[in-house]
């Protein structure tokens, strides 16, 4: 399977796929996130998945902070949604 790392908002669906990947409640890294949106399957049985860059979820996670709590572990955020 295609996968396309994307900068551009354009599509709302790259943003969304975060809050599917965090609804389990688990807690996870910038980076697991990614793997975990990449792992998720494709909508509509299309062969090209659009993934979020690090920084797109880093900055995603940091504006909704209303959503999602973080806890500090070292030099590495440790994200969670809140429920």
């Amino acid at each position: 399977m295609l996968v396309e790392f994307v900068k551009s908002n354009r599509n709302p669906n790259v943003l969304s796929s975060i809050d599917r990947v965090m609804k389990d409640g688990k807690p996870r890294n910038n980076q697991e996130i990614v793997s975990a949106i990449m792992d998720l399957p494709t909508d509509g049985g299309g062969k090209r998945k659009i993934v979020p860059t690090l920084m797109q979820v880093a900055m995603y996670l940091k504006n909704n902070q209303d959503k999602y709590k973080y806890r500090q572990i070292k030099e590495m955020r440790i994200w969670k949604m809140k429920i």
